[in-house]
């Protein structure tokens, strides 16, 4: 039975692997995510006030630039786990993550709605910037950690 319980431990210690080894994200990270936001938020006001080519070109670029990035960093990982076989902890800090992203998205509809385009795409920026921080250098490490001290 013992041999069956250390079995079963190392199985969840492999399972929570790729959730809990990944090494450490790039300090400029935040601010191509941020980046990356708002420039697919400006295609809104581009396309809105009859900048077809701008606008579709800032939005093809975005995604280009977010799936260069994504695969650049699946390779350095070796991996891009999925989240619904995470662990509890990490699930519970993505999910945070989800409804901070909610309520930035509201506050900058509304300061959009208020104040214009401009300080509409600066507030896009800059909740932007402090939701991906929070989670990448606060929430996901303290999650990490606590499962890798759970599965000790």
């Amino acid at each position: 039975m013992e041999n069956f319980d250390a079995a079963l431990r190392a199985a969840d210690r492999a399972a929570a692997a790729p959730f809990t080894q990944t090494p450490r994200i790039s300090a400029w990270y935040p601010f191509a995510m941020a980046a990356y936001f708002t420039a697919v938020a400006a295609t809104y006001p581009l396309l809105r006030d009859g900048r077809i080519i701008q606008g579709v070109g800032l939005l093809l670029a975005a995604v280009a630039a977010v799936l260069i990035l994504t695969l650049t960093i699946r390779a350095r990982w070796g991996t891009w786990p999925r989240m619904a076989v995470a662990p509890t902890e990490i699930k519970r800090a993505y999910m945070l993550f989800i409804v901070l992203a909610v309520a930035a998205l509201i506050l900058s509809a509304a300061i959009w709605s208020w104040f214009g385009d401009t300080t509409g795409l600066v507030a896009v920026f800059l909740t932007a910037l402090v939701l991906v921080s929070a989670y990448e250098f606060r929430l996901y490490p303290n999650a990490a950690r606590q499962v890798r001290q759970r599965m000790a």
